[in-house]
């Protein structure tokens, strides 16, 4: 009996981006470098001024520090903890922080302790190597070559959301890292996949829709294990900080909840990429924004559930996540675009070779960053209908996108 044919393999997407995109890319990435380059010594000169570098980053190096040192109750008030950061950096800034408060739950202190000891500027740079090579690890496939690896790597590492990442010392390198790392594990080994998830609590923002996907997707046992996760995370912050750490964060949290300070909302939300900043700036009321935030919120919850239920392949999958992630954060940057650059990126290797009009869809996310922040250049006020558009896009291709149903070769279904 003659043996059935065997099937082809299966190649890497072809990675080729129109040269008109290629060019622009290239451009605004020399930019965002340029921009962190003058940002040493001369802040402002190019591009929006960043102050210094690692600004995000003295408040997470303060808070450790702090804490530490037996100055915790610094972390629940905004004016002496900003207060506390302008006179323990004046040596970096160029110019006195506005308003850098705490809100981050003493579960996030865990993962700062092991950079507390090298000092600010090594603690600074540690953290972005160390989560910029997590972030490297989860993005490598084995079903993908060397040369397509590190398109995406190159995409995602050296686009503008990423640099400005940077130059604040913010923490998307370590998102992106958990996400990708923890939805990539859920096939194959769900267990580790939820204790990776799990971490997400240290930025709650970021963490809301992991829930709704795994219970979408009948991934009991990876909900459990990042709820484990996120409890055992919890618990260390407890037994190493103290419990006390968590009873005067709650009730912060939740007072901020039902009344935000009206500081963090002036030198905070007003300065990110969040739908309800855009929608604020464009000059709609504060309650109409609050609204249209909410729906942003449903709209994301109700894609990721469509999108876990759905045929998708993981990498589209992890386009809705992403995507529906940073729709949906209250609070956002414009270093939290390069979520949309991941995804962009997983959108782009579905395809063996990805049309001409993905690439441009791709290059407009790229450039958010560059157009940032909403409050003094318009145009980026409309982002995030981009983020729209591209979960739109991805759930309307699903049937066409989906894997195909594993058909038996005629020989095997004969026997």
């Amino acid at each position: 009996m003659n043996n059935p044919p065997a099937s082809p393999p299966i190649s890497a997407p072809v990675l080729r981006p129109p040269m008109v995109v290629f060019i622009a890319g290239v451009v605004t990435s020399f930019y965002a470098v340029a921009l962190l380059v003058t940002t040493i010594h001369h802040p402002g000169t190019i591009g929006f001024d960043h102050n210094t570098l690692g600004t995000d980053w003295m408040v997470f190096y303060g808070a450790i520090r702090a804490v530490l040192d037996g100055h915790e109750a610094l972390l629940f008030d905004g004016d002496r903890f900003t207060a506390f950061l302008n006179g323990s950096f004046a040596d970096w800034l160029s110019q006195p922080l506005a308003f850098r408060p705490w809100a981050y739950p003493p579960s996030f202190l865990v993962l700062l302790l092991p950079f507390a000891p090298l000092g600010f500027f090594g603690a600074y740079v540690a953290f972005q190597l160390v989560s910029a090579g997590l972030l490297a690890l989860a993005l490598r496939s084995r079903g993908d070559g060397w040369a397509a690896y590190g398109v995406v790597l190159a995409i995602v590492l050296l686009c503008p959301g990423s640099v400005i990442n940077v130059i604040d010392g913010q923490l998307v390198f370590l998102v992106a890292a958990l996400i990708v790392g923890g939805l990539r594990l859920l096939d194959s080994r769900p267990t580790l996949g939820g204790l990776v998830l799990g971490l997400l609590t240290f930025k709650p923002q970021f963490c809301i829709l992991v829930p709704l996907a795994l219970v979408a997707a009948g991934q009991w046992r990876t909900l459990w294990a990042s709820g484990l996760s996120a409890l055992a995370l919890a618990a260390a912050s407890g037994l190493i900080f103290g419990w006390d750490l968590w009873l005067r964060w709650l009730p912060v949290i939740v007072q901020n909840l039902i009344s935000p300070d009206a500081k963090w909302i002036e030198y905070g939300r007003m300065w990110g990429n969040s739908v309800y900043t855009c929608t604020v700036l464009l000059g709609a009321p504060q309650r109409l924004a609050s609204a249209l935030q909410l729906a942003a919120i449903l709209f994301a919850a109700g894609s990721v559930i469509v999108a876990f239920r759905s045929r998708l392949g993981t990498r589209e999958k992890l386009v809705v996540f992403l995507a529906a992630t940073v729709l949906a954060a209250p609070h956002s940057g414009p270093y939290d675009q390069a979520l949309l650059v991941v995804a962009a990126a997983y959108w782009l290797t579905a395809a063996q070779s990805p049309p001409s009009w993905r690439w441009t869809f791709a290059l407009m996310l790229w450039l958010v960053p560059t157009i940032s922040p909403p409050a003094l250049i318009a145009a980026s006020r409309f982002a995030p209908l981009l983020t729209m558009a591209l979960i739109v896009v991805v759930l309307r291709r699903q049937h066409a996108t989906a894997e195909p149903p594993l058909r038996l070769s005629p020989a095997i279904a004969e026997r």
